[in-house]
């Protein structure tokens, strides 16, 4: 009972020191214009703190929102920049279509592995966006994969982190081009091999997609020459440095191909002759 009398005692003090405390500030700011701006200030200060953390807070909320849009702007601008690519590419065909014949789709990646052999992506977007086997896979900073097997909703891709993947490419200042493989190692090298040893290729090369297939459109940056090692005297191979970072990929873009029907079925009447 002793102690439950004391807390309580403690308590009731307590109170009044504070309403007297109260009282006091109320009696001074009324007596005194000088120290009622003071306290005043002191008051606004506060209140600015509060507000200032206030609105920081609803900023960081709004992230989100200001990141889908601006994933949204990145990715009409780079649909305009593959329809310019695409355009000066085809420039010298007859029938010239200005808005090229590569459309980007967006899409986000929902599961990612980079510590296998055989590396795999799965995204958001399936046969309901129009996602077929075969469409090629990019991101601002290069080349991502291949679509190997869709459902309605989503999509399997074979990642370029896979060793049994190949990316026909070229070096941009000499237009040589060849196949590009992942090293199986580091997943920011790869290597291009076979390189004639007349090809001029020095470390800080840029190598871009060659657009030799009806995959990837050409030119896309992938990366740069990090080494020029010559195999036996007969051939050299190229260590690159890719530009994109795999371990860090969340959004990427699907590329269909408008002319791949046709180019698929002149591949095919070609094959047909050839028998």
């Amino acid at each position: 009972m002793r102690n439950r009398d004391g807390v309580i005692n403690t308590v009731i003090l307590i109170s009044v020191f504070v309403a007297l405390e109260i009282i006091s500030l109320i009696l001074i700011t009324n007596s005194s214009i000088i120290q009622k701006y003071r306290i005043m200030g002191s008051v606004r200060s506060v209140q600015s703190y509060f507000w200032d953390k206030g609105n920081s807070i609803g900023r960081y909320l709004s992230l989100k929102d200001e990141n889908d849009a601006l994933i949204r702007e990145n990715y009409a601008l780079r649909q305009q920049l593959t329809d310019l690519k695409s355009f000066a590419f085809y420039s010298d065909s007859l029938e010239m279509d200005i808005e090229g014949p590569y459309a980007l789709i967006a899409a986000t990646i929902i599961k990612n592995s980079t510590n296998k052999q055989h590396n795999y992506l799965i995204l958001n977007k399936g046969a309901k966006d129009g996602i077929t086997e075969g469409m090629g896979v990019v991101s601002p900073d290069g080349v991502v994969g291949v679509i190997n097997a869709v459902t309605d909703n989503f999509a399997h891709v074979i990642s370029f982190l896979n060793t049994s993947q190949s990316v026909s490419v070229k070096l941009a200042k000499s237009n040589y081009y060849g196949p590009m493989k992942w090293d199986g190692v580091s997943s920011n090298n790869a290597i291009m091999g076979d390189v004639p040893l007349f090809c001029e290729a020095a470390p800080g090369d840029t190598v871009v997609t060659s657009g030799f297939s009806a995959i990837f459109p050409p030119n896309i940056p992938i990366g740069v020459v990090s080494d020029v090692e010559s195999i036996g005297g007969l051939y050299k191979t190229l260590d690159i440095r890719l530009f994109q970072n795999f371990n860090s990929l969340s959004s990427v873009y699907i590329v269909a191909n408008r002319d791949v029907d046709q180019i698929k079925e002149l591949e095919k009447k070609g094959g047909q002759i050839d028998e």
